[in-house]
Order: structure tokens, then C-alpha cells, then sequence
């Protein structure tokens, strides 16, 4: 007998991503080559069979997966000393998939019914340790360091919440922590319009609520962050291990900005 799962609406979501992982792990070339999220898969009890984890969704998952596990590991190269804290984490791995350095405090934040599960699930280990909470609240803040460089990964949030309370999350957390950088995915206004046909969010009731346009908009908006890059789930160089056609299709994205950057990854530093 598995770990039982019941979520709903957008928490529902994470089920989806650990099943993107663990499809991405049993392919001869995985991109992320996450063992972990197929030992979960087999040892939790939930039904799947409404969510049906298309080849273009494995790659959306473990291509975004893999260029934030690049920026992490630039970031803890030169931050040894750093806190992280992954918001709403889910059941995603990266505390075990990076292996951080001895120094580094890594927390993840996700809604106490998820760390609860988490606390099932994954081992204890050394300077990691997890909070339940809503990350648009402030309180858990109060437990995290303030005095060292701190890194911000939201992975599969932004886009679910709220403008209003996006850039809100995003000014407490600047105001509690004194410098360090925020990296997260995001998708253009447009895609709102069309985010009620994706199929995983028909099967979960999950909605978009916050596209992001231009990028510096977000300097303006929160006292302290600056725009570094934004990087293109297009331009992930394991596209070009796609069929032909999927290739040829990418090109030709890649060439209208606003397909090109409708989902993509973004980097501020504070």
C-alpha cells in the first residue's frame, strides 16, 4: 500500500511534474535523469489516469528543470553560504537531485497538506529542512535567515497566481532577505486567453491568473530587483534530440518573439 495523495485544483499540478520526471528518467538520453521522482511514483497511491503527460509536457518540465538546476549550481558556486528556498516545491527533488554544498540551508516551502506528504516521502538530510505554509502569506518568513545570500526558485507558480499577489510575495521576500537572486518561470498576457485549453489544467481546474510582459516592469514594481536575462524553453539545446517536425516547429517559433518567450524562464538579482 502507496503513500495516499488527495489534491486538487492547481496542488493537483504536482502530480503531473513527477510524472513528467519520472517519464523523462526512463528515456535512453533523460534530460533531467531524476531517478528520485520514479521511486516516488511507485510508492504513492494516487489516480493518474485524468492526467495525460503529453511528450510536449515532459519537455516543458525537464527542460525548465534543467536550466534552473544551471543557475542554481552557478549561484551556490559562488554562494557556498547561501539559503534557498524552493517555493512551493511540490514533490520535486532538486534538495537531493544538486546535492548542495555543507553551508547551504535549503528550504522548501509548499502548503502544509504537501510537507506533510514531503515528510513521508524524502529522507532527512543535513541543512535541509521544510516549511507548511501558503508562500503569498508572510508569517514562515520570520524562521528564515536574513544575514546570507539568499536564492529564490518558484518553479510551476508564478503563472497560477494572481498579479497582485505576485508582486507582493516578491516584495516581502526582498524587504526580509538583504541581497540574492529570484529566478522563476513565467508566461506572456496572451497566454491567459488560452491557458483554459491546456489539457492539464481541464483535467486538474487550475487556472493562470499573472502573465508577465516586459521583464523590467518587475524593477519598477519591487524595490531592489534588477533583471538579469530571460531564457526560452525554445532555445533548451536538448530540442534538438525532437522529431524533425518538432525541430522545424521550434525554429520557426523561436522567430516570433511572442511565441518564443510565451513560456520562459526569468533572473533578477536584489
Amino acid at each position: 500500500m502507496g503513500e495516499t495523495i488527495r489534491l486538487t485544483g492547481v496542488h493537483e499540478t504536482l502530480l503531473a511534474t513527477l510524472q513528467a520526471r519520472a517519464l523523462d528518467n526512463r528515456q535512453p538520453e533523460p534530460v533531467l535523469g531524476d531517478a528520485m521522482a520514479e521511486e516516488l511514483l511507485r510508492r504513492i497511491d494516487c489516480d493518474l489516469s485524468h492526467i495525460r503527460t503529453a511528450t510536449k509536457d515532459v519537455r516543458i518540465v525537464t527542460f525548465r528543470a534543467r536550466k534552473l538546476d544551471e543557475w542554481t549550481r552557478e549561484f551556490l558556486v559562488t554562494h557556498p553560504d547561501a539559503v534557498v528556498l524552493h517555493l512551493a516545491c511540490g514533490l520535486d527533488s532538486r534538495a537531493f537531485r544538486l546535492d548542495p554544498p555543507h553551508g547551504v540551508e535549503w528550504i522548501d516551502v509548499d502548503v502544509p497538506d504537501v510537507i506533510e506528504l514531503r515528510s513521508r516521502l524524502y529522507p532527512e538530510r543535513d541543512g535541509y529542512r521544510m516549511i507548511g505554509a501558503s508562500v503569498t502569506t508572510e508569517e514562515w518568513l520570520n524562521s528564515v535567515h536574513k544575514d546570507r545570500p539568499a536564492l529564490v526558485i518558484a518553479e510551476g507558480l508564478t503563472p497560477y497566481l494572481q498579479d497582485s499577489d505576485g508582486v507582493e510575495m516578491l516584495r516581502r521576500l526582498t524587504r526580509h532577505l538583504h541581497k540574492g537572486a529570484v529566478m522563476f518561470d513565467a508566461v506572456l498576457p496572451w497566454t491567459l486567453r488560452f491557458a483554459k485549453y491546456l489539457q492539464l489544467l481541464r483535467a486538474t481546474g487550475a487556472t493562470f491568473g499573472w502573465g508577465i510582459g516586459d521583464p523590467r516592469s518587475l524593477e519598477r514594481q519591487v524595490t531592489g530587483m534588477r533583471f538579469q536575462e530571460q531564457w526560452s524553453l525554445l532555445d533548451s539545446p536538448h530540442l534538438a534530440g525532437a522529431r524533425p517536425v518538432e525541430k522545424w516547429m521550434g525554429a520557426g517559433m523561436r522567430s516570433v518573439p511572442q511565441l518564443r518567450y510565451a513560456h520562459r524562464l526569468l533572473r533578477y538579482v536584489f
